[in-house]
């Protein structure tokens, strides 16, 4: 075991200083506010991070919370200083709430009040999972009654925080970086990130990007639907709280190049939605037509489809009941597979739209939304046209990687 010192040899408090990360507001391009994080000198003089402090065993708590309290009142000294500098986001341990007791004056409190910051421009970052969800929840309500606004950072990481948006209904939530880095090359982490952040949008959170620092996780974030972003795109820590239109052109011009980027996906995707609609009513055409001779391999071209990345096509009744088998589009043509015939389908999203349109609009094609093909796994749309009045035609499609992000 470890043994603990209350404070390393040559150690001050005084060595550890805040620096100023900003968090850019994508709406205006503004420095929205700051993120205080612990920093020291190294040996040659450089500014390094503070933050393996505070996960050394051998420092006691007592040691580190003096450390981080240090921090966090010089933190908010200079920020009492700049008026018009946007919030400053302090980062909490539910770990050190639990040491707090049910009377002790809370210390940031007390600090805010001191140097008279405005509480609403506070931000009190929810820094880890562990620790007394009930006493996270009594500290953030009493946060949240003197005006402070309580973010959850690292959302998505690791076990489920579900319970922690529910119990602490939270102003912010940060994507946790790791899970943000890996999405933006796609795949399941984007499915999962993409859910997350669309999660927190519906409990009313706005939501904040960190670790930005390529154009394409910018463009990512944009898809998550991002109202902040932080990282070394912009900026490093600062020791000074940066200027509030210091990225206004850096902003204009990230902003710039991704709407071109995604007018061209959407281009793409319409162009492709148009030639999977044309096929459709080739093939609602020839499966209504009273003299059809031969079979589905004479009737379409099964070349054209596999172009279009179409995996399958099958028709249902208006209940939803799968009537025909599923046409599989192989190398070979199209293979029947008969298992899925009775299955239903009505719990489908596209369907009530489609019972909505019935007889008002017989050759408008409804699309649902991007989803994961269980089969293939591949990233896929359904194509739903009404064939009949009493059924309704469906394609499985692949979406292309290059319009995979086109909502």
């Amino acid at each position: 075991m470890k043994s603990q010192r209350e404070f390393p040899p040559g150690t001050q408090l005084q060595q550890y200083f805040p620096c100023y990360q900003p968090i850019i507001e994508l709406e205006t391009g503004r420095v929205a506010g700051s993120e205080a994080l612990a920093r020291s000198q190294n040996d040659a003089g450089g500014v390094v991070s503070a933050a393996g402090i505070f996960f050394d065993e051998s420092h006691s708590q007592d040691w580190v919370l003096s450390v981080d309290r240090s921090i966090r009142y010089q933190a908010l000294k200079k920020f009492a200083l700049r008026p018009d500098s946007g919030f400053l986001a302090l980062n909490i341990s539910p770990v050190w709430v639990d040491r707090l007791p049910d009377t002790h004056v809370i210390p940031t409190l007390q600090m805010i009040d001191e140097l008279q910051v405005d509480p609403k421009r506070v931000v009190l970052e929810v820094t880890e999972r562990s620790g007394n969800l009930d006493n996270l929840r009594r500290l953030t309500r009493e946060y949240q009654r003197h005006g402070i606004r309580v973010a959850v950072d690292d959302f998505g990481s690791g076990a489920s925080q579900v319970d922690r948006i529910i119990a602490l209904e939270p102003d912010l939530i940060k994507l946790d970086m790791s899970l943000f880095k890996a999405a933006t090359s796609g795949g399941a982490a984007a499915d999962i990130a993409l859910a997350t952040t669309a999660m927190a949008m519906r409990a009313g959170c706005q939501i904040v990007c960190e670790g930005v620092e390529t154009a394409d996780e910018f463009d990512f974030a944009v898809e998550c639907g991002a109202d902040m972003v932080q990282g070394w795109l912009f900026d490093a820590a600062l020791r000074e709280v940066a200027c509030g239109s210091a990225y206004v052109e850096q902003m204009q011009e990230l902003k710039s190049h991704y709407l071109q980027r995604k007018a061209a996906s959407h281009r793409r995707a319409y162009r492709h939605q148009l030639a999977v609609e044309q096929e459709a009513r080739k093939l609602k055409t020839w499966l209504n037509s009273s003299d059809k001779t031969g079979d589905i391999h004479q009737a379409l071209s099964a070349n054209a489809l596999h172009n279009l990345g179409v995996l399958r096509l099958y028709w249902c009744n208006y209940e939803g009941t799968q009537t025909s088998p599923n046409f599989e589009l192989g190398y070979e043509g199209f293979i029947p597979e008969q298992v899925y015939l009775g299955r239903n389908w009505s719990h489908r999203p596209y369907f009530p739209k489609l019972i909505g349109i019935r007889g008002m609009a017989q050759e408008q094609i409804v699309v649902s939304d991007i989803y994961r093909d269980i089969r293939s796994g591949d990233m896929c749309k359904t194509y739903a046209l009404a064939l009949s009045d009493t059924h309704i035609l469906l394609l499985d499609v692949l979406v292309n990687d290059q319009v995979l992000f086109v909502r």
